[in-house]
Order: C-alpha cells, then sequence, then structure tokens
C-alpha cells in the first residue's frame, strides 16, 4: 500500500508515492556518455561508464540493428535518449533504461555488419566492422539531473534521513544556486491545486527530511500534478516557474529565495579573497574559464611565482569556481608518439648501342667517333692524323664515308666490343657497347615525441635552407606611381628534412585519436636562375588507434619509365637482326614511400 501524508492546512490533497531506488548492489554502473568514431575498417561505438558492468547483445531484422544490454546499469540521464547519427553506417542511437538495472543501447545501421562487444575499466566498446569512410566523430554527453535543472546537483553519497540529523551524511559541494541531492533520489507523485508556496515548500521537507526555510519574498499559489519524479528535480521545475531559486548551505539548510533577492544579497555581500593552487596545468590558461564565473564585482589575477589564480569575489562564487577547477586541473597522461618514415628509391638503366664508322682512306672521312689520316705532301703516304670532330672531304675522284648511330653512345659502358673490316682503302669499324646498373637508395627515420594529452607537438630532423629573394612594392609617388619597385634582397629559410607534427587525444577505452602531419623533404640545387627545388613527402590525416597499436598513415609508390630508341632508318625496324642497328636505352624509376605511426599512453 502507498503512504499518504496529509497536507497542512489549505491544500486541498497531497498524496506522496514512493517508487524504491535502484539498489547501489543491483545498479553498479552509470552510463555517463555515448561517442562515435572511426577507425581503419570500422566503426567504434564507446559507451563511457562509471562502475562496472555486464554485457549481452544480439542483432534484429527489418530494419538492421544492433542491440548491447548493460546489465547492472542506470542511465544518468532521462529515461531515454535518441539521436539522429547518419556516420559510419550508423542511421540512429538509441540508449534508455530498459529495466530497473538494465541499460539497453540500440544501433540502427543502414546494412547488416559484423560487430563485437568488449568492456573494459570504465567503457564499453562495440566494434562495426566496415568500409566506411572517414566521418567526424560524434559524441552524446549524458547530463546528470543538475544539467536540466541547474539548482539541483547530483552527489554520491547514501539518501538523506528525516529526524534530528543523526546519521544524516556531510553536505557536498554545491553550485551557485542548487540542492545537493541524492545520488538515487526518492521518487514522489503529488498534485497541488491552488496550494500557498509555502505550504508546498513544507510537503518537500516532510517527504526529504531536509529543512527548507523560505525568504520574506516566497509567496504565491502553487498548482502542479507531479508523477513519479525524484523530489529535488519536482522541487527545482517548481521552483523555476515561480522565480524562484534553492541553496543548500553547508550545514545541510536549504533557503529559497526569489532570483531578484540573490542578485541584490551578492551586490552587498561581503568580497573574500582566495588562492587557487593550480597543479597540473597552467594558470593562465584556466584564467579565461574562471573568468566566466565571476560576478560584476568579482576579480581575478595570476601568480606566476606559486601557478595560482587569486579569485576576490562573493563566497557563492568561489564554491563555484573551486568546484569548476576541481573538473579542470586534473593529472594528464602523457602519450608517445614513435613514427617510422620509409623512403625508398630504386633506379634500373639497361643500355645497348652498335656503332658503325665507314672510313676510306685516300678520300672522305667523317671523323667523329674515330681520328683518321690524311696524305698531307702528296706522296701517296697517309702520315698525318686527323682528330674527331674534324671531317675529311675529297674533291677529287670516286669516294663514300658513312656513320651509324655516332650521336647516340652509350655514357659509361660495361662492355664494349670493337671489329674492323679492311676492304682495299675502306676500312669498316663497329662499336657494340652495353651497360646494365641497379641503383638502390634505401633512408629510414624514426623520429619520437612525447606529449601530454590533447596537446601539439612538433619534432624535426633536417635543414633549414635559405632562400634568397626581392622584395617589391609600390614606387610611392610622381609620375611612375603605380609602378613596382624592386628592393632589398631578402633571405628566406625553408625548412627541410624529416618533420613530425602531431595532437593526440585519449579518448574512452584507451582509443588515442591523432591528428598528425608527417614530412619528409629535401633541397636540390636547379641551377643559378632557378635556384632550389624542394622534393617533398607528405602525408596529413586523422586516425584512430589503440594504444600501442601501429598504423601505416602514408603509403606511396611512384614509378617513372623512361625508353630511348634511335636508329639507323629502315634498317633498325627489320625483324631479328634490326637491334644492330639501333641504339636503344630503358630506364625504371621506382620511389616508395611508407609512414608507420605507434602511439602509447604513458601513466605514472
Amino acid at each position: 500500500m502507498l503512504p499518504v501524508v496529509t497536507a497542512p492546512a489549505g491544500m486541498l490533497a497531497v498524496w506522496l508515492a514512493l517508487v524504491p531506488p535502484v539498489s547501489p548492489e543491483t545498479a553498479a554502473g552509470t552510463v555517463t556518455g555515448l561517442q562515435i568514431l572511426p577507425a581503419p575498417e570500422r566503426t567504434e561505438v564507446v559507451i563511457s561508464l562509471e562502475g562496472e558492468v555486464t554485457t549481452r547483445d544480439f542483432t534484429m531484422e527489418g530494419p538492421h540493428r544492433v542491440v548491447v544490454d548493460l546489465l547492472g546499469a542506470r542511465f544518468a540521464g532521462d529515461s531515454q535518449e535518441r539521436a539522429q547519427v547518419d556516420r559510419g553506417g550508423i542511421l540512429t542511437l538509441r540508449a534508455s533504461q530498459y529495466d530497473r538495472d538494465v541499460v539497453r543501447v540500440v544501433l540502427e545501421l543502414e546494412d547488416a555488419l559484423d560487430h563485437a562487444v568488449q568492456a573494459g575499466d570504465g567503457y564499453v566498446r562495440i566494434s562495426l566492422f566496415s568500409q566506411a569512410s572517414t566521418f567526424q566523430p560524434w559524441s552524446l554527453a549524458i547530463p546528470e539531473p543538475q544539467a536540466r535543472s541547474p539548482g539541483v546537483a547530483v552527489p554520491t553519497s547514501a539518501p538523506a534521513q528525516a529526524g534530528n540529523g543523526e546519521g544524516r551524511r556531510a553536505p557536498q559541494a554545491t553550485n551557485r544556486r542548487g540542492i545537493t541531492s541524492d545520488e538515487f533520489s526518492r521518487r514522489i507523485s503529488v498534485s497541488f491545486s491552488g496550494t500557498p508556496m509555502q505550504d508546498v515548500l513544507f510537503t518537500f521537507s516532510e517527504f526529504s527530511g531536509r529543512s527548507i526555510v523560505p525568504g520574506a519574498g516566497v509567496s504565491g499559489n502553487v498548482s502542479a500534478d507531479i508523477r513519479n519524479q525524484p523530489w529535488d528535480i519536482a522541487l527545482q521545475t517548481i521552483l523555476e516557474s515561480h522565480g524562484l531559486a534553492a541553496r543548500e548551505f553547508d550545514s545541510g539548510i536549504i533557503r529559497v529565495d526569489r532570483l531578484q533577492d540573490l542578485t541584490e544579497r551578492a551586490e552587498v555581500e561581503q568580497l573574500v579573497t582566495r588562492p587557487f593552487r593550480i597543479n597540473y596545468g597552467s594558470a593562465a590558461d584556466l584564467q579565461p574559464a574562471v573568468q566566466s564565473l565571476l560576478s560584476s564585482r568579482g576579480r581575478i589575477s595570476t601568480s606566476a611565482a606559486t601557478n595560482s589564480l587569486v579569485v576576490t569575489d562573493v563566497p557563492s562564487v568561489l564554491e563555484a569556481v573551486e568546484e569548476l577547477l576541481a573538473g579542470l586541473d586534473l593529472e594528464t597522461p602523457e602519450v608517445t608518439i614513435s613514427a617510422k618514415i620509409i623512403f625508398v628509391n630504386r633506379t634500373d638503366l639497361a643500355e645497348l648501342g652498335v656503332i658503325y664508322d665507314l672510313k676510306d682512306m685516300r678520300g672522305n672521312q667523317l671523323n667523329v667517333v674515330t681520328p683518321g689520316l690524311i696524305d698531307s705532301t702528296g706522296d701517296g703516304f697517309l702520315d698525318e692524323q686527323i682528330d674527331p670532330p674534324n671531317n675529311v672531304i675529297s674533291l677529287r675522284g670516286n669516294s663514300i664515308a658513312a656513320l651509324g648511330n655516332a650521336r647516340q653512345r652509350v655514357a659509361t659502358p660495361s662492355v664494349q666490343f670493337l671489329t674492323s673490316l679492311v676492304m682495299g682503302r675502306m676500312t669498316l669499324l663497329t662499336f657494340v657497347e652495353a651497360l646494365e646498373s641497379v641503383q638502390l637508395s634505401d633512408i629510414q627515420a624514426a623520429p619520437q615525441v612525447k606529449v601530454l594529452d590533447n596537446r601539439p607537438a612538433r619534432i624535426q630532423v633536417g635543414e633549414r635552407t635559405p632562400v634568397r629573394g626581392v622584395q617589391t612594392g609600390g614606387s610611392g609617388g610622381g609620375q611612375d606611381d603605380g609602378a613596382l619597385f624592386i628592393g632589398a634582397p631578402r633571405i628566406e629559410f625553408v625548412e627541410t628534412g624529416i618533420i613530425l607534427e602531431v595532437t593526440p587525444t585519449i579518448t574512452a577505452g584507451d582509443l588515442i585519436f591523432m591528428d598528425l602531419r608527417a614530412e619528409r623533404s629535401g633541397v636540390e640545387e636547379v641551377g643559378i636562375e632557378l635556384g632550389y627545388r624542394f622534393n617533398t613527402q607528405e602525408a596529413h590525416t586523422q586516425v584512430l588507434v589503440e594504444d600501442g597499436e601501429t598504423v601505416v598513415i602514408g603509403g606511396l609508390t611512384v614509378t617513372e619509365v623512361e625508353e630511348t630508341r634511335v636508329g639507323i632508318p629502315i634498317l633498325q625496324h627489320l625483324p631479328f637482326v634490326g637491334r644492330a642497328f639501333r641504339f636503344s636505352s630503358q630506364s625504371r624509376t621506382q620511389q616508395d614511400l611508407i609512414i608507420m605511426v605507434t602511439p602509447q599512453i604513458t601513466r605514472r
């Protein structure tokens, strides 16, 4: 039978119905947030928890759904959260308090996907194996009851007991104006019809066992129907609808005042100065966040010597500052980023050439490949050598000279053959040259950097190359106003080498989201006029990896093939024997770039 409380005179009727709270033994975990993150060939759904739970999962059709039940869990927010996701193969996400100690998470999918569920310390991870492209991460922070009702805060202690205060828990820290409520607040069902506000407050005081004191300006009548709601949220909702606010003091007494009265009291309340030492960050970085909480009379300054914030304001503001800093000044884990950049350059070269030189020792000579001899005295004997490239042209009698492939030769041949054929005064010289070479260049760099979570880091191993330029601008007036003016030369420095820039963010489930950029660059001189050419291989991406997992963020293969063929017309195209009348060269260059990154979380 439900208990009934009779209201004071003036109230038409009050019925209070108790709903037993969820027991901490049966609900050991609390769902506090949901995230959807991209990962290689999968989509990660991470459920943040406070406490430990067990899981069960199954799939459904029409539409395709993955259902995961968290056993021994409760929902920190409303009874149900539903969101339109449309990313990573997930259409919608729904989370709700399915049973008293069961939270159900339902993922509606575009298509049927394989999945895996892993539970860890403070998280449950659902992996959907798909070929989804990269998408922006999505998150849902499930609000505590006070997030929906600013005047009510959720503590972590057991319910208060009615009576003279014996066995009552110590008051928890409150927000600027709020009530420190219980984690498992008792639920109330009550109806008011034209009930004076003082009687309403008395009813909640009797039900909760709290001391509630109305201010002098609190008045008005209340008409409301509350059904099965936590008493603190129901009270705060009624107060907000009448322009009132509640604040609990360290003694445990709850005072209700008009918002106007609270503002006026803050204008005359005595100011208090208090230092707040920052342990895990920079006081200057946290100053803007604290500045937003200060009243019109408040002041804030930083002490670089002690890394502290010095705040002057009313006590309620100082309490809010203390609560804010408790959530911001936290020890941050470090992430060690190890990268490996591998650059392989392979060049294959094959050349084959056949050169012909036909000389007439007493007539025409094309002295391009080999030197020739002439009869300088006219006595019929060849007595003087003519070196290349001096040709000899005979103007008497019949004479012939010829060259084949003389302009195309192997630069540094590995094999050379020379044959000569003498036919009377004619000499036929034949050169056969061949070259085959392989050049392999393997460059590996392994930069490593350690950085705090969610902080940028940069490491460079290389050079700063000076590049010369000139200053340009307008002439500055006169008849030539608007003409281009070239001023004094200036020097700019361009950074080259191995460069790694990364910003890691540790997510729930020890996954690491990295925004990183890796570069390998070099400089090459291309001439006095052009200056330098910068050869760069770069990868800029965002990835999600597990702690200690190695991921390949960049892979690039460039293959360049160059073939040259020069020969004697018609003859070089003959089947089988055409190779003897042409010069051929084939060059194949292959460049491979691989960038691998391994992040690792370092905790004390």
